[in-house]
């Protein structure tokens, strides 16, 4: 018989040895900073362990169900709990019928602060990067909008279980991106989120050499709580792509 989703996500997580975005020296002000800490998610059962009667299908794939999208999103940390949709253009949002807010013109200012750089930690940072996947991950359905940052040609992948923010990313923030047949890690990551603790923060760091390349430099941004604004995302994202090329 066919397995469910859910059954199909538990056994793709056996199947993965480590599905983890590890981290490698950060950077701050030119000069490498030793990691603050190193999340891993290992996900040592093996597939045998996971038992059928005869034989398991897997399910066909659907809107929602995206079995590349899902293993990029492992690389980022995150093992969707059940639905994750996947948006590259505005007709994405019309085919969702997904409903859009208006996004402010940011203000510099507005960008959130980046770890290393001013008074957040990187341990703050790591703690609120690993809160807010927890949250991600309990959601029931997650959204992910790709698009370059506005102005350049750096890409951005915005995770979120909201799908408003999700559609205002893809149609009022990020610039439509080529065509892409795989879902390779972006230079910049978002976790947004209205759930969990406030907290807003990005960190650049270096390639780990697993998932992303050591010569590398990549970004992460955090946004979560009830304080969330567009405008936040849009600056915040603008500024972590300058910084990447610092």
């Amino acid at each position: 018989g066919f397995v469910g989703t859910s059954l199909l996500q538990a056994w793709t997580m056996k199947l993965c040895a480590t599905a983890i975005r590890a981290v490698g020296p950060r950077v701050g002000s030119h000069v490498a900073r030793p990691t603050a800490s190193s999340f891993t998610r290992s996900l040592s059962t093996s597939a045998a362990g996971l038992e059928f009667e005869d034989y398991g299908v897997f399910p066909r794939e659907r809107p929602g169900l995206n079995y590349n999208l899902n293993w990029s999103l492992n690389k980022n940390g995150v093992t969707p709990a059940g639905d994750a949709f996947h948006l590259t253009k505005a007709r994405d949002v019309e085919k969702l019928s997904l409903s859009v807010e208006k996004v402010t013109k940011p203000k510099a200012s507005e960008a959130a602060p980046e770890a290393g750089e001013s008074a957040l930690s990187f341990a703050d940072f790591d703690g609120a990067l690993a809160a807010a996947k927890d949250v991600l991950e309990g959601a029931k359905t997650l959204y992910v909008a790709e698009g370059d940052a506005p102005g350049t040609r750096t890409q951005c992948r915005v995770i979120t279980d909201s799908a408003t923010i999700a559609a205002t990313a893809m149609t009022s923030i990020l610039e439509r991106a080529p065509k892409r047949e795989e879902v390779p890690p972006l230079p910049i990551t978002c976790y947004v989120s209205t759930e969990g603790s406030p907290f807003e923060g990005f960190v650049v760091e270096q390639g780990d050499g697993v998932i992303y390349c050591e010569g590398e430099t990549v970004a992460s941004v955090v946004l979560t709580g009830a304080n969330y604004k567009h405008s936040k995302l849009a600056a915040t994202i603008s500024r972590a792509a300058e910084a990447l090329k610092e």
